[in-house]
């Protein structure tokens, strides 16, 4: 089972947050952010990752930049994984979102929003 942090919006609207790490933000980087409405965090991800290999190549033998772009990449892939989830919840916040902190166990976000509705907190934060 997963832990999630439960976010309300004043309209009614619930965002489960897993805690830890994120593999689809260590895997999917500003598509993940741009699907998560983290504007900013995607815009500076995308627009950085095709500059950076933009202008290796131009001061780099290729094979080189090509090597020196992959761990810079792989780099910000392991920042995102480990820092996306409380990236995410600093985003939700700034949108409304508020918490009680309570942590819920479940096996996806969908279902610990229905615990969450229902009542049942499984772990105190």
């Amino acid at each position: 089972m997963k832990q999630y942090k439960i976010f309300t919006h004043p309209s009614g609207q619930q965002e489960a947050v897993k805690q830890g790490w994120s593999w689809p933000g260590f895997c999917f980087g500003g598509f993940w952010a741009l699907f998560k409405k983290m504007w900013g965090l995607a815009a500076l991800i995308l627009a950085g990752g095709f500059s950076i290999g933009f202008l290796l190549g131009f001061i780099m033998p290729l094979d080189a930049a090509n090597l020196l772009t992959n761990i810079i990449a792989l780099g910000i892939a392991i920042v995102i994984g480990v820092n996306g989830n409380q990236w995410r919840e600093q985003n939700l916040r700034t949108r409304g979102f508020e918490t009680d902190g309570d942590i819920v166990e479940a096996k996806n976000p969908d279902g610990a929003v229905a615990q969450f509705l229902g009542g049942e907190t499984s772990v105190a934060a």
